[in-house]
């Protein structure tokens, strides 16, 4: 389907605005870069998350990530895309990727905000609750892959039984 978006007239707020009047109120820390970029700083039980909201306004998307700050030898490259692959299948919102230019683990998702005048509360704490509570969930995964068992399928199965242990 084609649209027509010059007949459109939308007034939007900056969402990067409504995060952090969102974020300021559960006084989480945080540091806005940019009028478009906030970081917010959450503490996780097995990493801290520096959570990136990054809005471009000229398609009204809003790309967010968490570095988790993992090193990949690049020996493992092939395999950390596999077990990456397998973990993304049962994620409801958002996506694991591996950076090879970083040798880096991220979780990424991206909202668009065509068509709506403001980003809900309800999205902010959402997104923010998705994202940390994932890669909370797959940090011990991706530990026990690198440190442990370089299978994918059995350091997931490994971490989700030791995570089920503990809580």
């Amino acid at each position: 389907m084609t649209t027509d978006s010059k007949n459109t007239f939308n007034v939007f707020k900056n969402p990067i605005d409504d995060i952090e009047e969102i974020i300021n109120s559960y006084e989480f820390e945080f540091l806005r870069i940019t009028s478009y970029e906030i970081i917010i700083y959450c503490q996780g039980n097995w990493t801290n998350h520096k959570v990136v909201f990054n809005w471009n306004p000229s398609n009204n998307i809003i790309s967010i990530q968490n570095n988790l700050g993992i090193s990949i030898p690049k020996k493992l490259n092939d395999k950390v895309r596999i077990m990456i692959s397998i973990i993304n299948e049962d994620l409801k919102l958002g996506y694991f990727i591996f950076f090879s230019d970083q040798q880096s683990i991220f979780f990424k998702h991206n909202i668009l905000l065509k068509g709506q005048s403001y980003f809900s509360t309800e999205q902010i704490e959402e997104c923010i609750d998705s994202i940390v509570n994932d890669c909370e969930k797959y940090f011990p995964a991706f530990q026990i892959f690198l440190h442990k068992i370089n299978n994918p399928r059995i350091a997931i199965k490994s971490a989700l039984v030791e995570t089920l242990g503990e809580a």
